[in-house]
């Protein structure tokens, strides 16, 4: 079964963070949600340098990652923040 792959984006660093598995952009999102509930995070401080993205995909089957070139924009964590408001 293929799975997405994600990562956040820093627009101040101009990279990419680690990146994670989630089965769809919804539960991507979600992720990033929790993120933004941790006071202390860089996401909950500053959500407007943060981008979450979808790489590529992984087929957990064959262990083989495949990149999304160009990488998608999910959504901005600024604006989940302002959702959570």
């Amino acid at each position: 079964m293929d799975k997405n792959l994600y990562s956040i984006y820093d627009k101040k660093s101009g990279t990419y963070m680690q990146p994670f598995v989630e089965l769809t952009d919804g539960t991507a999102t979600r992720q990033c949600m929790d993120l933004l509930n941790n006071p202390n995070a860089p996401f909950s401080k500053f959500p407007e340098d943060f981008t979450l993205m979808r790489i590529g995909s992984w087929d957990e089957i064959g262990g083989i990652p495949t990149a999304d070139n160009p990488p998608e924009v999910i959504i901005e964590l600024l604006t989940l923040q302002e959702a959570k408001e």
